[in-house]
């Protein structure tokens, strides 16, 4: 495709193209590429300039915007190379790969060279794509998008560093331990060995020690034998801890010593253990922001952040829901297996317009709910959605009614008696989402704001504060470390 608002260049173009076995396409705005894309599977555009840009030129933010769709873009222009500096770097932060000056004795030579450039690319890069499409099937991995596919091309790369750490990052429910499991599927040395993954936010703060690295029998009460713990059972093999923010300030600490050294030392035990796994963390928080806050050891984020990936959530890849929909469509089809059942474009569509905070798992479950609650023949349409993902569309929920066998309200009072209602519920709501709609994220932050209120209301007597929570000073005091408090919190 080729952007010329002028006819002087075109027969000059029109041969260098042909060289290249290539035919122009011919635009008069850039408006006009998304169009002849799409009739000619073009993807690389020429953009010749009438003039020096300036750093508000509309042109130069549709540029970064089909650059970013994955289209390849050279610019040219009559005394290019006379512009300042930073002009000449305008177009290359938007997204061409070059700037060549039109008004050059060698203009025409540098030019075929940068297409045929650009063309081999484009060839490599369709294979390449075939490929990690290919291994992400293989994986269980389903995504069209381009952000997908960059996803898994860093993920073949860094299946085969055996012996570094790997953090995943990402919102939930965007499938960051399907990308473990890949990563241990690809991973020539630790392939056969095996894959054990662990829920730092669910195990025991009582526990965790002796479930990681384990434990000598006798070593305490009810320690009736030996326990190799998880990270000796990964020998050879990954361990993958999810929720890596989760880990308390010990556990961090024993984990840092275990990457560095590759010893484990178990509860009770006298020497350490050698151990070798490759360690995959994941987390939908942001550590670095936590190291910042004290929460999170900066020695440890910087040992497991050797090798990231960032998994982008589906508002991110719009266009992955389509085949996430046909895939768990098919995958959940046996749920209503007598229905000849198939999917208005109405059902996508408003999925990808929903936001899905809960990403490709709240996708599935929407799926999966609407084929078990379908009782016709008829394709799945928007009256298959669950009621809540209407309501966000729309922004518009009907008014609550008191179930009570009384007289009917007056109107008027209505707003005023469901009032607090609604302001616990949208307050659980904002809770929910600030915690990624994670239950033990959320309970831990209800923990922590009741026990602020307690010792205000106290002013700061952790002792007074276990009378009126009813639980032990003990445990106050462990609340307190828990949530780095201390019992001056707002007096």
């Amino acid at each position: 495709m080729v952007l010329d608002r002028g006819d002087l260049n075109r027969s000059r173009l029109e041969q260098i193209i042909a060289q290249c076995g290539a035919t122009p396409r011919w635009l008069s705005d850039i408006s006009e590429v998304g169009g002849a894309r799409a009739t000619s599977g073009a993807n690389v555009l020429l953009v010749a300039l009438d003039d020096e840009l300036s750093p508000n030129e509309p042109l130069l933010n549709a540029m970064h915007a089909l650059k970013g769709s994955g289209l390849s873009i050279l610019v040219f222009a009559d005394g290019a190379h006379n512009w300042p500096i930073r002009t000449r770097c305008l177009p290359l932060v938007a997204g061409a790969s070059n700037l060549l000056d039109s008004s050059r004795s060698d203009f025409e030579s540098e030019l075929f060279q940068q297409l045929v450039q650009l063309f081999q690319a484009e060839a490599r890069r369709e294979e390449d794509e075939r490929c990690i499409k290919e291994n992400m099937i293989q994986a269980g991995i389903v995504g069209e998008s381009r952000s997908m596919l960059a996803v898994f091309r860093t993920v073949l790369r860094v299946s085969v560093l055996s012996d570094l750490p790997v953090l995943l990052t990402g919102e939930t429910g965007t499938g960051k331990e399907l990308l473990a499991h890949a990563i241990h599927t690809l991973d020539p040395k630790r392939r056969s060995g095996p894959f054990i993954a662990v829920n730092c936010g669910a195990i025991s703060p009582g526990l965790a020690e002796s479930e990681l690295f384990g434990h000598r029998r006798s070593a305490f009460t009810g320690a009736d034998r030996d326990r190799k713990g998880l990270v000796r059972s990964a020998h050879g093999g990954i361990l993958f801890l999810d929720e890596i923010g989760e880990l308390e300030d010990g556990l961090q600490s024993k984990l840092l010593r275990m990457l560095q050294e590759k010893t484990v030392l178990g509860v009770g035990e006298d020497g350490e253990t050698s151990v070798d796994v490759r360690v995959i963390a994941a987390t939908n928080r942001t550590l670095k922001q936590m190291v910042s806050e004290k929460n999170f050891r900066e020695d440890l984020f910087y040992r497991l952040n050797v090798l990231s990936i960032h998994t982008p959530s589906l508002r991110e890849r719009p266009g992955d829901i389509r085949p996430l929909v046909n895939y768990f469509f098919e995958k959940y089809r046996a749920l209503a297996p007598a229905l000849p059942l198939s999917i208005e474009d109405e059902f996508i569509e408003a999925l990808a317009e929903a936001g899905l905070p809960g990403n490709v798992r709240q996708l599935e479950n929407i799926v999966r709910q609407a084929l078990v609650k379908k009782d016709d023949i008829a394709p799945l349409t928007l009256a298959d959605l669950p009621p809540e993902i209407l309501q966000q569309l729309t922004r518009w929920q009907p008014a609550l009614r008191e179930e009570s066998q009384g007289p009917p309200r007056p109107v008027d009072d209505l707003p005023l008696a469901l009032s607090p209602q609604r302001e616990v519920t949208s307050s659980v709501v904002r809770l929910l989402d600030a915690n990624n709609w994670r239950l033990n994220r959320s309970l831990a932050s209800c923990e922590k704001l009741l026990l602020e209120a307690a010792l205000r209301k106290t002013r700061g007597n952790q002792s007074q504060t276990a009378r009126l929570l009813g639980i032990t000073s003990r445990s106050v005091y462990n609340k307190l470390r828990k949530y780095h408090l201390n019992s001056t919190v707002n007096r």
